[in-house]
């Protein structure tokens, strides 16, 4: 059976916890007046930060294979050290893949550019008629003083 933390156990264990926590994680704990909600506070962060820390490692760890797999490959196809058809095959697939991934990327930029660029024309379009009209207007009244 565990024993239980008395409170000077856990405000130990909490100035050890804080060790690793942001200035508005310390913050926010330094207002929790109840030492048992400051621990459990505490342990959530520490949980929050390791999930974290175990994602970015799992994701790097995904591009870094994918990558190398890549790179060997290119060296094999380089150094002509590949003859199996299928290997050759499957390999060129992923770089295709990914060529359509890059084209794909600049085709939506691109479209992304071109409805930027109408919205300018069509706000500086307006613009401009506005502003003529405000002229327009007071070469009409001229006009009329001179008559």
């Amino acid at each position: 059976m565990s024993k239980r933390l008395t409170k000077d156990d856990k405000l130990v264990l909490l100035k050890n916890m804080c060790r690793s926590f942001s200035k508005e994680q310390i913050e926010h704990l330094e207002r929790l007046e109840n030492v048992d909600a400051r621990y459990k506070c505490a342990q959530r962060y520490l949980r929050e930060i390791n999930e974290g820390e175990r994602g970015i490692r799992k994701r790097a760890l995904e591009l870094y294979k994918q990558y190398s797999e890549i790179l060997e490959g290119l060296e094999c196809i380089d150094n002509k050290l590949w003859t199996d058809e299928k290997k050759i095959r499957a390999f060129s697939d992923k770089l295709d893949a990914y060529c359509d991934k890059c084209v794909k990327l600049v085709e939506d930029n691109n479209r992304r550019h071109l409805e930027r660029l109408k919205r300018q024309r069509l706000l500086r379009q307006k613009e401009y008629e506005a502003e003529q009209a405000k002229y327009d207007k007071e070469i009409a009244e001229l006009e009329e003083k001179l008559r």
